[in-house]
């Protein structure tokens, strides 16, 4: 009997074998058989090609494990990290948000704030006394500087409302000499001795040097109050030649009895005018009365030196300061107690004004309606309104406040009554059609007229007063 295994025996042997489990006779009788016999010697080349990749797979496996748990490790440090990073900002921001709101607070303007102003002498400090108008605010701080011109300017400061800041307050500034100008903000509140008004202040602020500014006169002319004064206006500038002169053209006419008044507030006004427009030497008004028989352009003009003799003192002085400005308004009695005076020099009501009614049914066949307003001498229309309407949506009734800015001139009491009118209307169908034209309204400031249209796009419109 032959010593050699047969390959079913070498075959069974082989995983054994293989992994090194076999013994040192088997071993030797293994290697015999598959240095002879080629099937299996290929099987244990697969065998054990199988195990060294195994191996190699088990060997990088392992690496990747180490990888992985490596980078886990360096995934939870930064995790840690960017943790610890939110935790600081949030700290951060939040005592930011305390610092802002609660230490430095917000800057609040004059106009926030309802104070008054006391100079104590023993000290050679300016004492605030106020309280926020924002019963949740509540006063944080007092900062002040000066600048090159020698000018204080104070900063208030609140934050919300709590025991630590309450709403009312006193705050002391020391670094300031009586004869000083001071600021709160964007307002002069005290001038060599003087509590400025918010009125000084703003008029002071809107002093130009030159009557050819038309932008800076007419923001001076309007901080004045001439428009509250005398309702709507124009200004025209004459600056060809000295002496420079502003010209204000009054649109709403007025009233007989109220003329001293007015004149008397043209007077204050342009008193202010001349004070604070450096190079202006006078000041002019075109205006007209509506009392009986006088139906004309009336002027008043005030020079420099008329000016000057009216408060007693060289106009141009009036400006030079804020306590100087003050003090010439004070006289003037244009500053009252509640900061400023304001006298109406015209009645902007019904007496200015007439109506016209238009009523018109649904039943009307129009989307569109044109009015316009002419006179009886001339060809054409001076103005008019016109209106649209969804179709089948046109109110019951048009009513047209005819007024002196509608035209670009008052109209005196006589061109009222010579106006006409003219009504066109536009039927569902985007087609005009002309109801009347310069029908004469002999009307006068006050009235009130009322028509009703009637008709439609086939049998023609119509236009009949009641």
């Amino acid at each position: 009997m032959s010593d050699k295994l047969r390959c079913e025996i070498v075959q069974d042997l082989l995983p054994s074998y293989v992994d090194g489990l076999t013994s040192d006779e088997t071993n030797e009788a293994v290697k015999d058989h598959l240095a002879d016999c080629v099937s299996c010697r290929d099987m244990y080349e697969r065998m054990k090609a199988d195990e060294t990749s195994a191996e190699e797979n088990s060997e990088v496996m392992e690496k990747e494990k180490k990888e992985i748990n490596f980078l886990k490790k360096i995934k939870q440090k930064h995790r840690l990290n960017l943790m610890l990073v939110v935790v600081i900002l949030t700290v951060f921001f939040a005592a930011v948000y305390y610092h802002q709101t609660y230490q430095k607070g917000e800057e609040m303007s004059a106009d926030e704030i309802d104070y008054s102003l006391q100079w104590n002498s023993n000290d050679s400090q300016l004492n605030i006394l106020g309280n926020f108008k924002n019963a949740n605010r509540g006063y944080t701080r007092l900062v002040g500087e000066e600048d090159e011109d020698g000018i204080t300017h104070l900063k208030i400061y609140s934050s919300p409302v709590e025991s630590r800041h309450p709403n009312q307050f006193v705050a002391g500034y020391s670094k300031v000499n009586a004869a000083d100008q001071v600021w709160l903000g964007d307002r002069i509140i005290w001038d060599q001795g003087e509590n400025i008004s918010k009125m000084t202040s703003d008029l002071y602020q809107a002093k130009t040097p030159y009557a050819g500014d038309a932008v800076a006169v007419k923001t001076l002319a309007d901080t004045v109050g001439v428009g509250n004064h005398f309702g709507a206006y124009h200004i025209s500038l004459e600056t060809s030649e000295e002496p420079y002169d502003c010209q204000f053209i009054i649109q709403y006419p007025m009233k007989g009895e109220k003329k001293e008044k007015a004149l008397e507030q043209m007077k204050k006004d342009a008193c202010v005018m001349l004070a604070l427009v450096d190079n202006l030497g006078s000041v002019s008004w075109g205006y007209m009365m509506t009392a009986e028989g006088n139906n004309g352009v009336e002027t008043l003009q005030m020079t420099a030196e008329e000016a000057s003799a009216y408060v007693g003192k060289n106009i141009k002085t009036c400006g030079e300061s804020p306590k100087a400005l003050q003090e010439m308004l004070t006289q003037l009695d244009f500053i009252t107690d509640d900061g400023f005076y304001v006298i109406s020099g015209t009645e902007r009501d019904e007496n200015y004004n007439f109506k016209v009614v238009i009523y018109h049914s649904q039943q009307v066949d129009m989307d569109g309606l044109d009015c316009g307003f002419g006179f009886e001498s001339r060809v054409g229309t001076v103005c008019s309104s016109v209106m649209y309407w969804e179709k089948g949506e046109h109110p019951e009734q048009t009513v047209i406040t005819v007024s002196p800015d509608r035209f670009n001139r008052t109209l005196t009491d006589e061109e009222v009554s010579k106006l006409t009118l003219s009504v066109s209307v536009r039927d569902i169908s985007g087609e005009w059609h002309e109801v009347c034209e310069a029908l004469p309204l002999h009307t006068k400031y006050g009235d009130l007229l009322k028509y009703t249209l009637e008709g439609n796009s086939e049998d023609g419109y119509s236009l009949k007063e009641n």
